[in-house]
């Protein structure tokens, strides 16, 4: 990882261009709802799913709202949110450094960060899996002892999932033969025999390419409940379901993998007017985008999580959860707890940002402040809307710095 200040920027020179890009879009006049004329969002690089769901959202915002839509991306944590932080975005939809960045960890534990103030606007979810050459030999999780593993460079929140996996099996990485690659470069790793299998969002377009060279097939996850304990233990924020329409899968056939939220986010202090009329506009406006990827069914307001996992709901997402029937009491004891944790995390940063190593004394100085199960909550949402992930369909269903097809 690259030094702080060489990744600050990094960033800067990133909100340089969002601040040309958008002519501070936050400084311009508001339209007659007191509402910025532009949104501006953040996002990773194109060529991913990640940002071929925000581009579409973007355009059917713009094209029927008439509120022009602005989409800037980076392949870094820190570049997609200093332009949430400093001003010119409004929102950004990120990978795990919603997480990170809420905690004060990975990229955050720095001087000029620590643990940010973030909410959660909008939690649409995606599966993930591991998928090998259907030659490979590898039938099952505990078949990778010893199979060159990937780890993905710059890339913890990708990398704390194929923990996951590994932990599902009983394997850790001493079990595995780890090779370093990045993100994006994972299909061609595992077509040229450099990895043997790769981890990623089940629909990347990049996987439809690699199904067409050679036959591919989907390891499953073990749904027994030790080995579900055991990726939990690892990434508290991820459920296991079943997924179908993804390459080498047949009409029908569905695997286990793994969902997680790929959300939007924002900061505490963003107007709740403005949250809760964005996310008003991309529920009216759903029917107009929800085929335009394989993931953005995911986004339907009956799909998309009801109760936060690690960080906080916004207000205006409260708000909206409240009158439509979803947001339950132990959402809301979860969401309280959730702020309280951020507040004292917020409290005690400033005595380990001044020491000579603050990435080593943080885990330590955070151990006694209380943190929320994600999980208690979920087991108390019943049959409403985003109980657990499904098919893969969009019925009833439930992320990170480079090129991700994610």
């Amino acid at each position: 990882m690259p030094p702080a200040p060489i990744r600050w920027c990094a960033a800067a020179l990133a909100l340089a261009v969002a601040l040309a890009a958008t002519g501070c879009a936050n400084q311009d006049d508001p339209d007659e709802d007191g509402l910025p004329r532009q949104l501006v969002w953040t996002t990773y690089g194109t060529g991913t799913s990640t940002y071929a769901d925000v581009a579409a959202v973007a355009d059917t915002i713009t094209a029927h709202e008439g509120s022009p839509v602005r989409v800037i991306t980076s392949d870094t944590a820190i570049g997609r949110l200093a332009p949430l932080r400093e001003g010119p975005a409004h929102f950004s939809r990120t990978g795990d450094e919603y997480i990170y960045s809420f905690e004060g960890d990975e990229d955050f534990t720095t001087e000029l960060w620590g643990p940010q103030d973030v909410r959660v606007v909008w939690a649409p979810v995606a599966p993930h899996g591991l998928l090998v050459a259907d030659d490979s030999g590898i039938e099952t999780l505990e078949d990778l002892r010893g199979a060159d593993f990937p780890y993905i460079t710059a890339n913890p929140s990708v990398n704390d999932k194929l923990e996951a996996f590994l932990a599902n099996a009983g394997l850790t990485w001493d079990d595995v033969n780890t090779v370093e690659v990045g993100y994006g470069e994972q299909p061609d790793a595992l077509k040229n025999g450099l990895i043997d299998v790769l981890f990623q969002q089940v629909h990347g377009s990049s996987l439809y390419e690699l199904e067409s060279a050679f036959d591919v097939r989907w390891l499953e996850l073990d749904d027994d409940p030790e080995a579900v304990r055991n990726v939990l233990e690892v990434s508290p924020s991820v459920e296991l379901g079943e997924f179908e329409g993804a390459p080498g899968q047949e009409e029908g056939e569905s695997d286990t993998g793994m969902f997680y939220a790929i959300p939007v986010v924002t900061y505490a202090d963003t107007d709740p007017a403005l949250v809760r009329h964005t996310i008003e506009t991309m529920v009216d406006n759903f029917e107009h985008y929800e085929d335009s990827t394989a993931t953005l069914p995911y986004w339907s307001a009956d799909e998309v999580l009801t109760a936060p996992r690690q960080v906080p709901f916004h207000d205006g997402l409260v708000d909206f959860l409240e009158e439509r029937g979803d947001w339950t009491p132990e959402a809301d004891q979860l969401n309280q707890d959730l702020v309280e944790r951020g507040e004292r995390l917020r409290e005690l940063w400033p005595q380990v940002a001044e020491q000579d190593d603050p990435r080593a004394a943080w885990p330590e100085t955070k151990a006694d402040v209380p943190r929320p199960d994600p999980h208690a909550a979920q087991e108390s949402e019943g049959d409403g809307a985003g109980d657990s992930p499904g098919d893969g369909t969009g019925e009833n269903d439930e992320s990170d710095d480079a090129g991700e097809n994610r």
